[in-house]
């Protein structure tokens, strides 16, 4: 058994960004480029992650209403689960969806969108994922 101390040291909350507009491409997790358009599930690793990362938080953000489609289906996950932090949520209009954080501490999966506009082809609409986390163990601050 150990004898633990109070804790000496703190770190800031990171965030990462990402944002996409409806005529963008970008290569998916089978390393194809795949547009963010088309009525089909489209799969992107889009934030990487170090091993011991965990998610604090974050945001969907429809920027830009999506115009064309009937629903535009957003999940947020890794590789491992494809919705570890938002299941399939329709993002077609503006307005913000909380990323729900569950403790998992990565072992270095990527952030992954899961994108999937159903019925017809988006013409328009901009949406930004933010994540909020910390790296376990990491110091940036010393606390007296």
């Amino acid at each position: 058994m150990s004898e633990l101390i109070k804790v000496r040291g703190a770190q800031e909350l990171h965030v990462a960004e990402f944002t996409f507009t409806i005529g963008d491409t970008m290569v998916n997790t089978a390393g194809a480029a795949d547009a963010f358009a088309s009525v089909a599930a489209h799969v992107f690793d889009i934030i990487p992650q170090e091993a011991g990362m965990i998610v604090q938080g974050g945001e969907v953000v429809t920027e830009t209403a999506f115009v064309g489609c009937t629903a535009y289906n957003v999940k947020i996950g890794d590789a491992t689960v494809d919705n570890r932090y938002l299941g399939t949520t329709d993002k077609v209009a503006a307005g913000r969806t909380a990323l729900v954080p569950t403790g998992f501490v990565s072992t270095g999966e990527a952030i992954r969108l899961t994108v999937t506009p159903t019925v017809a082809e988006a013409t328009a609409g901009k949406l930004t994922v933010r994540v909020h986390y910390i790296k376990r163990n990491r110091v940036t601050a010393n606390l007296l």
